[in-house]
């Protein structure tokens, strides 16, 4: 069983080494009963169903990407910098991580606010900067078609987060108890549409930061777009967050009734299991 220490250290190079880093991940997390996995856990459902458009499997058993390899390697690098982001203490910035995962240690959080938190800091810092990565390993920059035959991959992506967002409800309501799968029975449809409208709208945003990224002539340019994300992601993560104000003692109050504090074992449904299981990648990072 991996210590957290060892987690951290994990460097997965693509989807498949993701996977087995966030099982080995949740494992731990579940062992300790750290909220953090809420997160973690609706990271990887949806992983698994890029790894089901990527490899054509379950519901996606037709080809949906331009470049299935190039949306691998992408979900490698954007993995990596999650694992990354758990050694955040030891950096500067990064400021929606940090507010997630001391939060997550808090129980003073709900599950929806745990959730969205990681979701903030994941697509709004990090995954703009995935993408760069990713589009200078493959240069991207090289052919003035080549940006927007990843645009329509990355935007089929969106699909997908949209199509997981009904089992990340009941997975994550079945494993932590919260709030999620009531709103859902509350609202109907809304929490669908409205999630199909932020993940657009973000993820838009997300596509031009990592230009921006790709755009920059010097490293003072690149950290002129890492500060704007810091900055932009930090402000929604104290927005979702409601710290230290009436509405989040009073939420948290409600909401401890649908909670659940001790966490059993992982449970992973048969479609999240489908690449076999290897040792995760551990090496140092790079950046």
């Amino acid at each position: 069983m991996a210590t957290l220490a060892e987690i951290k250290a994990y460097r997965p190079k693509d989807i498949e080494d993701s996977l087995d880093a966030m099982r080995s991940a949740l494992d731990y997390f579940h062992r300790e009963n750290d909220q953090r996995a809420i997160f973690l856990r609706a990271y990887y459902l949806i992983t698994t169903a890029v790894w089901q458009a990527v490899h054509q499997r379950g519901r996606y058993d037709k080809r949906i990407f331009f470049d299935p390899p190039w949306v691998d390697k992408l979900a490698g690098k954007f993995s990596l910098l999650y694992f990354q982001s758990l050694s955040t203490q030891e950096r500067s910035g990064e400021r929606a991580w940090k507010m997630a995962h001391r939060l997550a240690g808090t129980n003073e959080t709900s599950v929806f606010q745990d959730m969205l938190l990681g979701i903030n800091a994941h697509i709004n810092y990090d995954l703009a900067y995935g993408i760069y990565l990713n589009l200078k390993e493959h240069d991207d920059g090289r052919d003035h078609l080549l940006l927007p035959r990843r645009k329509f991959d990355h935007d089929q992506v969106n699909n997908i987060l949209v199509n997981t967002i009904p089992q990340v409800e009941a997975v994550l309501t079945r494993d932590y108890g919260g709030e999620l799968q009531l709103m859902g029975a509350l609202v109907g449809d809304l929490d669908e549409v409205l999630g199909e409208l932020g993940i657009k709208y973000y993820r838009e945003r997300v596509w031009w930061s990592a230009i921006s990224f790709l755009s920059a002539q010097s490293p003072e340019e690149l950290q002129l777009v890492h500060d704007r994300l810091d900055w932009e992601s930090a402000q929604l993560a104290e927005s979702l967050a409601c710290e230290g104000t009436a509405i989040q003692r009073s939420l948290r109050s409600l909401l401890n009734l649908f909670s659940k504090t001790t966490f059993g074992p992982i449970t992973l449904e048969r479609e999240d299991t489908a690449p076999e299981k290897k040792k995760p990648t551990q090496v140092f990072s790079p950046f």
